[in-house]
């Protein structure tokens, strides 16, 4: 479930009036409207369900597929190519029974072994998301063609998030098998279950796709087509935004975002966070494997400044979890635990960092070693330099230099650095998408390994009560503030542009965005 980074780029066009919104008939004989998407170049679309990993390929085939579960008009969960689910009293057997109306878009049914042989397939591909189904999952079987039934480790109430996932979506074994690595490259290399099928793939510029009227739900779909064009520019598709070309993007260079404040600019919930990440591993330097350093170094970070400098509306960052998350009470996760620091007290938060950092045996930072903190771009690189100025000014540490690489995800799965930029974009809507990065495995986030943290994991997965599950995660967040792998900065809203004065209907979740629902008014 672990991967290193992910490319957020997305637009959608669709014209007004005549001269750019058009119309396709379909066969119950209403008007479908036809989109243009654009957004990510030709490597982020990966429409291989085993191995895609950018949102914009994850995007498409929430269009192009569909698993047990969906995405709905609301952005919740609900059942997809699943008709019923049943669960054992000690909620260990998931039995889904197939709905009876679900094709492939050549005219096979989708059967419970399709999705069998997808999972399987997810498993060996070795993908980013290679283990989302089987880190839960004990086993899975289709005693029939309707029946699947999963047994899980543990109970997992967010089994429903993941099977929602682009990635557990099934897969024809025969097109597999056929295409090997050219499979889902090509729309004749593969078929779909979902309510779109791929028409055209002009590589490195556009992928058709149009709705399906074999799809259960095609009747109540109004987008018949969405031209999902390959690019990149910023720039451009911030510029056709404005001269109304354009009803949505979400390619709004941070500098224009000020700007386009009150001119279309949203701001949503992002479901991620910022931090500082210190080397814990092999590779790291020792000096960050003390817990009074990294303490110090947290306490001196500037928030209100670095918050400042972005311009984003981003939120402080006091847990690994951001806002969001509401309990039974109406209590967000974000106050139900306990702050890792008072960010409200930084000048007595910086005496006591300075005393730390003494008491460790660098006074005024006397001594203190050569360090390096590596990005991956230039606004990341300002933050990275404000941080490292704020240790120089508080604590006199002036060895610290930033590097902006380019193969940041290599080196940061290989160890190769002292500090770098960490952030984590939830994949679905559950806390244990966050906090499951941190479990021990061979390459967790700073190589860190806590038994301590593994084992409150472990019991806020298996609770059977939402009390059990926030106690347990609380447990997780205060391990994690005591360790301190990383230190939270804040926690980034996701920006789009979206006309909807003429539009409505997105769906956005996680990064992913659906046009499934969306309506011309």
């Amino acid at each position: 479930m672990k991967k290193m980074s992910k490319i957020v780029s997305l637009t959608m066009a669709a014209a007004l009036a005549a001269a750019s919104l058009s119309m396709s008939a379909c066969a119950d004989g209403e008007e479908k409207i036809e989109i243009a998407v654009t957004g990510g170049g030709e490597d982020s679309m990966q429409l291989n369900t085993a191995t895609s990993g950018y949102l914009n390929g994850l995007s498409a085939l929430h269009h192009l597929y569909e698993g047990l579960y969906k995405l709905d008009a609301n952005g919740e969960i609900a059942l997809g190519q699943a008709a019923s689910v049943e669960t054992s009293e000690d909620k260990l057997t998931w039995t889904f029974t197939l709905r009876d109306d679900i094709t492939w878009s050549d005219g096979q049914p989708v059967t419970a072994g399709d999705f069998v042989f997808g999972f399987d397939n997810l498993a060996a591909q070795g993908g980013d998301y290679s283990t989302i189904l089987s880190d839960v999952a004990e086993s899975y079987e289709a005693p029939d063609d309707k029946t699947l039934v999963i047994k899980l480790k543990q109970p997992c109430g967010y089994l429903p998030s993941i099977l929602a996932f682009p990635s557990t979506y099934p897969a024809r074994q025969d097109y597999v098998e056929k295409y090997g690595e050219a499979y889902a490259t090509d729309p004749d290399k593969a078929v779909y279950n979902g309510p779109y099928e791929m028409e055209s793939w002009a590589h490195e510029s556009e992928v058709v796709m149009k709705l399906r009227d074999d799809y259960y739900d095609a009747a109540n779909i109004e987008v018949g087509t969405i031209n999902w064009e390959l690019i990149t520019e910023e720039s451009s598709a911030l510029a056709s935004f404005e001269s109304g070309d354009y009803v949505y993007s979400d390619m709004c260079p941070d500098e224009e975002k000020p700007r386009m404040e009150g001119n279309g600019l949203v701001y949503t919930e992002g479901n991620n966070n910022y931090c500082v990440m210190f080397n814990l591993g092999d590779k790291g330097n020792e000096v960050l494997k003390d817990e009074k350093v990294r303490e110090a170094l947290s306490l001196t970070i500037d928030r209100d400044r670095l918050i400042s400098i972005r311009g984003l509306n981003d939120e402080m960052g006091v847990t690994l979890a951001c806002r969001g998350y509401v309990n039974a009470d109406g209590t967000d996760f974000v106050d139900y635990c306990d702050p890792w620091e008072d960010v409200s007290a930084y000048e007595e938060n910086c005496e006591t960092a300075k005393q730390l950092l003494s008491d460790a045996g660098y006074p005024d930072g006397e001594g203190f070693p050569a360090l390096t903190y590596i990005v991956n771009n230039d606004s990341r690189k300002e933050i990275a330099e404000a941080i490292v100025n704020d240790w120089k000014e508080v604590l006199g540490i002036d060895s610290i230099t930033v590097e902006k690489v380019e193969n940041f995800s290599a080196a940061r799965r290989s160890g190769d650095y002292d500090l770098a930029y960490y952030g984590w974009f939830m994949d679905y809507k559950d806390l244990s998408n966050m906090y499951g990065t941190f479990i021990n495995t061979e390459n967790s986030n700073s190589f860190y390994h806590s038994d301590e943290y593994d084992a409150a994991y472990d019991e806020a997965v298996s609770a059977d009560t939402e009390e059990a599950q926030w106690e347990a995660y609380k447990k997780c967040d205060a391990i994690l503030a005591k360790d301190l792998p990383v230190s939270v900065i804040l926690h980034s809203m996701s920006t789009y542009l979206f006309d909807d004065t003429n539009y409505e209907g997105l769906v956005y979740s996680c990064g992913n965005f659906v046009f499934t629902y969306l309506k011309a008014l």
